[in-house]
């Protein structure tokens, strides 16, 4: 709007005086006002004018201030009064209005009113009121906003920081920090051991320059939990061109660098398949070369049982070659060859004979496999080769033995309400998950155990390729593939198939968690995300509720008494690095309904007696156990 048309716009004017005079000469005052499209309404005292303040809207009130007049009547409507312009007669008058609860826009002499006065104060009132309703706007908009607004002073930039002095709803939202608990602080309690130093130096760099910044880094909440965000950081100065505070708007991509992460390892499998499938069409040429020559070599040297031995050896491992041109080959197609409809759990049931071979005196298999009949479209045998490298691999990590569980179940996936499983489509998924005892692994060799050729296992042990197989069977009957590992103690590798369509919604009826007597919400208390997600996954095939947090307030609700939670799954190290005395909250009120999970060794002395521990990455019949071990019947 510009400037002249804002003075343009009619004012209402409430003018409190009940002399019909004086009420004149203020109209007549207010009608000299050349800018003004002025409409006065008069009121004979404050009474009446707190009732029509309270139904009708006023610009500015004018009150002819009197000795006596009760200002009090006022002051239940702080919140709503529009500014009042007091006229006041003498100094004792004034002194009534400068002792008020009121606060007064303006306080004119009666003597020397005239209407350039008035005309002066209304104006600025006006202003004032602009600049007020904008602010209270631009407050608005900001407290509701989805980016996190934080205000900092300039100083200190090195220890101890400069100090919070705003921040907006997301913030709390966001950080789980509410706002009183940060004011006066730096921003440095949301550091922690992931944020980049090298970008934490660029920051202070920038505003030690008072210059604007852009960066991504990682942050952490209130319970640990990180997350990443995109900030821009730039100064805000004073009239004096002085830099007085910082203002930082930031973002949450936390969802954004996770799904950039998945593109580019899928990305990177499809450049690795795209070499291999090159590279095993290439040395596919020179096997066949290779192998005519020996075939031929075999026609001449049939009188040399010498040679012949040679020759056979030879064969023998073009033999192998050829197999395992032919993993590369499959893994570089993007589609399986011959996807059929398959009852996984048979072909699976069928196929258990053949993963018993693993069994020896240090290896024990067990299956818990369910009874449903659950419809995929998938190549049989790579999906039977897919099972035998994961059992071949636990088998493997396990040299001073150990146990493998397999097991399957129906995930429904579609549900509107209760935790997901990141990134899975919102469909429903048959699960088989084959988890080990064995030694687990780190992030570094997490992130290559798909890669083709790449092997823990040493040199004449191992191709590299048995995951990378089990990686393009997977991504070709349009799955998806997830591994949970702790080292030293473990891993899980989950495979989501897709399920027909046609026959999801029956498998859903089937196992509703109401058909099992939906036992009750557990709250699931657990520092690792996709364990937690996985942990859900369980507790919904066993009839529970889960509930997600990482917030040891909804611990602390749970021992004080919370009677919709059945019980919780409580993960050691989070209440650990939290700082709770586990021990000592199970002395004060005692519970039965708990359940531990840990990724490291737990010594019996410094573990409450009677409380279950599990240690991950877990099985389904490891949490079913224990769950019925703290007294729940289940199926």
């Amino acid at each position: 709007m510009k400037a002249e048309e804002f003075w343009k716009i009619q004012r209402r004017i409430l003018v409190i005086e009940e002399r019909e005079e004086e009420y004149q000469k203020i109209r007549g005052l207010l009608g000299e006002i050349e800018w003004g499209n002025l409409i006065s309404v008069r009121v004979p005292n404050l009474s009446e004018a707190s009732e029509r303040i309270r139904g009708e809207f006023f610009d500015i009130t004018i009150l002819l201030l009197k000795r006596g007049d009760d200002l009090s009547v006022f002051e239940e409507f702080l919140q709503i009064l529009p500014p009042i312009v007091a006229i006041y007669e003498d100094s004792s008058v004034k002194d009534l209005a400068t002792n008020s609860k009121l606060r007064f826009s303006d306080l004119l002499p009666k003597e020397k009113l005239n209407a350039e006065l008035l005309d002066r104060s209304l104006r600025l009132i006006l202003k004032d009121q602009i600049s007020k309703d904008n602010l209270n706007l631009l407050k608005i908009g900001i407290e509701r906003s989805n980016d996190i607004f934080l205000i900092t002073e300039a100083q200190p930039i090195d220890e101890p920081g400069p100090r919070i002095v705003y921040v907006n709803k997301a913030f709390e939202r966001l950080t789980g920090y509410k706002r009183e608990e940060v004011l006066g602080k730096t921003p440095r309690i949301l550091q922690g051991p992931k944020t980049d130093r090298v970008v934490l130096d660029r920051i202070r760099k920038a505003i030690s320059e008072a210059k604007p910044c852009f960066e991504e880094i990682v942050n952490y909440d209130k319970d640990g939990k990180e997350y990443w965000i995109e900030m821009d950081i730039f100064p805000i100065v004073n009239d004096q061109g002085s830099v007085t505070h910082l203002m930082g708007i930031e973002r949450d991509i936390t969802e954004r660098r996770n799904t950039e992460e998945r593109v580019r390892h899928s990305q990177k499998m499809e450049a690795i398949g795209q070499l291999a499938g090159g590279m095993a069409h290439d040395f596919n040429n020179l096997l066949n070369v290779i192998l005519a020559n020996l075939d031929l070599l075999e026609l001449k040297l049939k009188d040399s049982e010498d040679l012949m031995k040679r020759v056979r050896s030879a064969q023998d491992a073009i033999q192998r070659g050829v197999e395992i041109n032919k993993r590369l080959l499959a893994f570089s197609r993007k589609q399986a060859l011959n996807p059929e409809s398959c009852d996984v759990n048979r072909v699976l049931r069928d196929f258990v004979p053949i993963l018993d071979r693993i069994k020896t005196e240090k290896i024990e298999l067990e299956y818990e496999l369910s009874d449903e009949r659950i419809i995929c479209d998938i190549e049989k045998v790579g999906f039977e080769n897919a099972i035998l490298n994961l059992a071949l691999n636990a088998r493997d990590s396990m040299p001073d033995g150990g146990k493998i569980y397999i097991s399957t179940g129906f995930l429904n996936n579609r549900e509107e309400v209760g935790p997901k499983i990141s990134g899975l489509d919102t469909e429903d998924y048959f699960l088989i998950t084959v988890t080990d005892t064995g030694s687990g692994m780190d992030e570094a060799i997490k992130s290559r155990i798909f890669d083709p050729f790449f092997s823990t296992k040493g040199g004449g042990k191992g191709t590299g390729l048995g995951l990378t197989m089990v990686y393009g069977f997977v991504k070709q009957s349009n799955g998806f593939l997830k591994v949970i590992t702790v080292p030293d103690y473990g891993s899980s590798f989950l495979i989501f198939l897709p399920v027909h369509k046609d026959l999801s919604e029956t498998l859903k009826q089937k196992v509703d968690p109401d058909e099992l007597g939906n036992k009750g919400k557990v709250l699931v208390i657990e520092e690792n995300r996709e364990t937690a997600e996985l942990a859900c996954v369980y507790l919904r095939e066993l009839g529970f509720e889960p509930h997600i947090s990482s917030d040891m307030k909804r611990l602390a609700n749970f021992f004080s008494g919370d009677s919709e939670t059945s019980l919780v799954l409580l993960d050691l190290q989070l209440v650990e690095s939290k700082g709770v005395d586990l021990k000592k909250e199970l002395e004060r009120f005692g519970t039965k309904r708990m359940i531990a999970t840990s990724s490291k060794q737990i010594k019996s002395s410094e573990f409450p007696s009677g409380i279950p521990l599990i240690q991950k990455p877990y099985t389904k019949t490891l949490l079913r156990e224990a769950v019925r071990s703290i007294g729940e019947v289940l199926p």
